[in-house]
């Protein structure tokens, strides 16, 4: 009989983010993640963006609670997307060489 703790299925080791942006006053941010998914052509990489809205630390209990967006925050999380959407833009994720890149407005023949 092994006296080894069980280990969960979903444990696994925490991954950082690809990059961040912030933390803002109020514990504002923005991540941006890498991810593989296993497709049936093969493994696919996709990116996933989180926002940490604003943190405060209760004054009772002394936990830290996550809170609402205040409208002074507005401009700062549009300012760090307009900086996660340019990361995006400038670093593309790799496709496969077989894929066919999105038509374009230029691809498109005019209706007229």
């Amino acid at each position: 009989m092994s006296t080894e703790a069980p280990t969960s299925p979903t444990s696994h080791t925490p991954k950082s983010p690809e990059t961040k942006f912030g933390p803002f006053a109020g514990g504002l941010s923005v991540a941006i993640w890498k991810n593989t998914l296993e497709t049936e052509d093969g493994p696919r990489e996709i990116r996933s963006i989180t926002i940490s809205p604003r943190r405060y630390k209760d004054a009772d209990s002394g936990e830290w609670r996550i809170g609402s967006y205040r409208p002074s925050d507005v401009s700062t999380l549009v300012l760090a997307l307009q900086a996660a959407q340019q990361f995006m833009i400038s670093y593309p994720l790799s496709r496969p060489v077989e894929e066919e890149p999105p038509e374009t407005a230029e691809d498109q023949e005019t209706p007229f």
